[in-house]
C-alpha cells in the first residue's frame, strides 16, 4: 500500500518538473529544494573535448536522443592537484537556476577559477539573486594546460578556455529565453582569474551581441599574470619534463593531446613563479590561423586604446587585502627572506628592461616605496601584502578602468570592498594579522551563505546593487535610496567604498560612502614605472618553431622556481 503511494506521488512529482524546448531537445529539472525557484543542472553546452579535440575550440553542442533529465551536479573540468587530476576532460556543461519559465528576466552569468588551474568544485547557491529576479547560468570551462596551451597551430591554436565561455555564451543567446531569461540582457562575473577572463572576453569581436554588462572582481586583463608573454615556452617546458623534445609546435600538441591525464598531472603540479605569471594563462593568438574564432587578436591595453570593443556598462572591484593571495607563500615557502635576498627575482613580467643593471635599479625603486630601508621579514607583512595586492590586482584593475574610462565613458564604475565580515575572520594563517577584508572575502555576500545578521546587511546592499546592475545598467538598488555610485572619469578615479565590521573587537555598522582615489600614491607610483618599462604581450605567431633540448633546460631553470 504505502509503496502504490510512493510511486503515486513520485509519478506526481515528475509530472510537475519543469521541462524547456531547446535545440538539443528536451530539458527536464527539478524544483530547488532550498527555495521557490527551479534549477537545471549539467547541461551540455558543447561537444566532446579529449583526444584530438583536447585543446581545440569547442564543438556544438550536441542533440539529446530523448529526454535530458538536468540533474547531474558533480561535473567538474580536469585540473592538476597533490592527489592526481580532479575532474574530467568531457566536462563542459552549464546549469541554470530560475524563478519561473515565462516572465523575460536579466541572465547573470558566473564563472569561478584561480590562477587558471583551479575551481573550488562548490555548487554555489544563488538562490537570493535567483529570487531577487534573474536568472543564474554557471559554466565550467577547460582549465590549466587544457584550457590555455598555446602553440599557434591548428591542434593547439590557444585560449580553448576562453573560447569555452563564448560557446557557453552563444547556447544562452539561443535558449536561455525557455527558462524565463533575456537573450538581450546578459551579464558576465567572475573572481580572480575568472574575472581577468570576463575582461579579456568583452574586448573580443567573438563576445559581440552576448555580453551586455560586466562585474569584474578582483581581476584584471591587464594584471601580470592574465595574458602569457611566453606561451610556447610554458609549452616546451612541459614536454621537456615528459621528454617530448626536438619537436615541432604541431609535433608537441599532439603528444600533449595522447598524453594520460596523470601523466600530466606529474608535470603541472609543484610549479611557481616569483615574477607575478602562471604556467598556462590566455594568448594573444595568430590571427592569421583562424580569424572567425581568435578571441584576442592584440594585446589588451591595445585592444583598450584603440577603442574597437564593445562599451558596456562595467563595474570592477577589489578588496582591501589582496595581498592575502599570497599570505600561504609567506607562511610556508619563505617568501619573505626570498624577497629579502634577491627581490629582483620578484619583478613582474610584464616589465621590460635595457640590461640587467637597469632591471636591478627598478627594483630597488620598488623595494623602497614599499618597504623603504627596512628588512623584509614577518615584522613588515603588512608592507609584502600591500606590494602583492598592488602588483597582482589592485593596479591592473586601477589601470583597465582607466583606459576603459577614456573610450567607454560614462559606463565604468569602480568599489573597494574593506567589510570585515565574520567569514573573513576564518582565517588559515594567526601569524597573518588582516585588517580588512581578504581576497575572495565578497564572496561570501554574492553567495547564499549563511551569515550573521550585522553581515546581511552588506549582503542585502551588495545583492541589491548586482540586481541593478543587471536590471538597468547601473548599480543602484531599485526599491530605496542608496549611496549615489558615480562612474568614473580618466582624471577621476574615484570609488564606493564598503567598509564596517562583524568582528568581535571592532565592531561597526556596514557603510558605504563615495570617495576619492584611496590608492592615490601607489597608482601614480606604477604609472611612471610603467611609462618607462611596460611591454605588452605579443602573439603566438611572433615566437620561434622549435626549441631545442638545451634551450628547454634553460627555459625551465628560468621559470621554474620549486618552492
Amino acid at each position: 500500500m504505502w509503496l502504490l503511494v510512493f510511486i503515486c506521488v513520485l509519478a506526481i512529482s515528475r509530472a510537475q518538473d519543469p521541462r524547456v524546448n531547446t535545440t538539443q531537445g528536451i530539458i527536464i529539472g527539478r524544483r530547488a529544494l532550498d527555495g521557490d525557484y527551479l534549477s537545471f543542472y549539467g547541461i551540455h553546452y558543447a561537444g566532446d573535448t579529449s583526444g584530438a579535440n583536447r585543446f581545440k575550440a569547442p564543438s556544438p553542442a550536441p542533440k539529446y536522443p530523448g529526454d535530458y533529465h538536468a540533474i547531474d551536479t558533480d561535473v567538474i573540468c580536469a585540473q592538476p592537484s597533490y592527489r592526481g587530476i580532479i575532474g574530467v576532460e568531457n566536462c563542459l556543461v552549464l546549469n541554470v537556476l530560475t524563478k519561473n519559465l515565462t516572465t523575460p528576466k536579466p541572465v547573470m552569468v558566473w564563472i569561478e577559477g584561480e590562477d587558471y588551474e583551479s575551481t573550488s568544485g562548490t555548487l554555489y547557491s544563488f538562490r537570493h539573486l535567483v529570487e531577487s529576479g534573474l536568472v543564474v547560468v554557471s559554466m565550467n570551462y577547460r582549465l590549466s594546460i587544457f584550457g590555455f596551451l598555446c602553440l599557434g597551430v591548428e591542434e593547439a591554436p590557444g585560449n580553448a578556455g576562453l573560447k569555452d565561455v563564448i560557446q557557453g555564451l552563444q547556447w544562452i543567446r539561443e535558449n536561455i529565453a525557455g527558462f524565463g531569461g533575456d537573450p538581450n540582457n546578459v551579464m558576465l562575473v567572475g573572481h580572480g582569474s575568472a574575472a581577468a577572463m570576463v575582461d579579456l572576453i568583452t574586448l573580443s569581436p567573438l563576445s559581440n551581441d552576448l555580453v551586455h554588462k560586466a562585474l569584474v572582481l578582483s581581476g584584471s586583463a591587464l594584471a601580470p599574470w592574465a595574458v602569457s608573454f611566453n606561451p610556447l615556452e610554458s609549452a616546451r617546458y612541459v614536454g621537456a619534463k615528459l621528454e617530448y623534445t626536438h619537436k615541432s609546435r604541431s609535433e608537441l600538441a599532439k603528444l600533449l593531446a595522447g598524453t594520460d591525464l596523470n601523466v600530466l598531472n606529474g608535470v603541472l603540479t609543484d610549479n611557481d613563479f616569483y615574477n607575478a605569471s602562471v604556467l598556462f594563462a590566455p594568448c594573444v593568438e595568430d590571427v592569421n590561423l583562424n580569424p572567425n574564432k581568435t578571441v584576442l587578436s592584440d594585446a589588451p591595453i591595445n585592444i583598450l586604446r584603440s577603442g574597437k570593443y564593445s562599451k558596456i556598462p562595467y563595474v570592477a572591484g577589489y578588496t582591501d587585502r589582496e595581498g592575502t593571495v599570497r599570505a600561504q607563500q609567506a607562511v610556508l615557502n619563505n617568501w619573505l627572506s626570498k624577497m629579502e635576498m634577491n627581490f629582483k627575482d620578484f619583478i613582474q613580467t610584464d616589465l621590460s628592461f635595457k640590461n640587467d643593471s637597469n632591471k636591478t635599479a627598478v627594483a630597488q625603486e620598488i623595494r623602497e616605496f614599499y618597504f623603504a630601508k627596512k628588512t623584509i621579514n614577518m615584522d613588515v607583512i603588512e608592507d609584502y601584502l600591500d606590494y602583492h595586492g598592488d602588483v597582482l590586482i589592485l593596479i591592473p584593475i586601477m589601470r583597465g578602468a582607466r583606459e576603459r574610462a577614456l573610450t567607454s565613458p560614462d559606463n565604468v564604475r569602480l568599489f573597494e570592498y574593506a567589510y570585515r565580515g565574520s567569514h573573513n575572520s576564518d582565517w588559515t594563517y594567526p601569524t597573518i594579522p588582516i585588517n580588512g577584508a581578504k581576497h575572495g572575502a565578497i564572496l561570501n555576500y554574492l553567495f547564499d551563505f549563511d551569515l550573521r545578521i550585522g553581515d546581511k546587511t552588506a549582503q542585502e546592499s551588495i545583492t541589491k546593487r548586482i540586481v541593478g546592475l543587471a536590471f538597468t545598467g547601473k548599480p543602484f538598488p531599485m526599491d530605496y535610496n542608496a549611496t549615489t555610485w558615480d562612474a568614473i572619469t580618466p582624471y577621476f578615479m574615484h570609488m564606493l567604498y564598503m567598509s564596517g565590521s562583524e568582528v568581535a573587537d571592532k565592531l561597526t555598522l556596514y557603510k558605504e560612502e563615495m570617495q576619492g582615489n584611496l590608492n592615490q600614491e601607489r597608482t601614480e607610483f606604477w604609472s611612471k614605472i610603467f611609462d618607462r618599462h611596460y611591454e605588452a604581450p605579443k602573439p603566438v605567431s611572433s615566437a620561434q618553431t622549435l626549441i631545442g633540448f638545451h634551450a628547454i633546460v634553460i627555459v625551465a631553470q628560468l621559470m621554474t622556481k620549486l618552492l
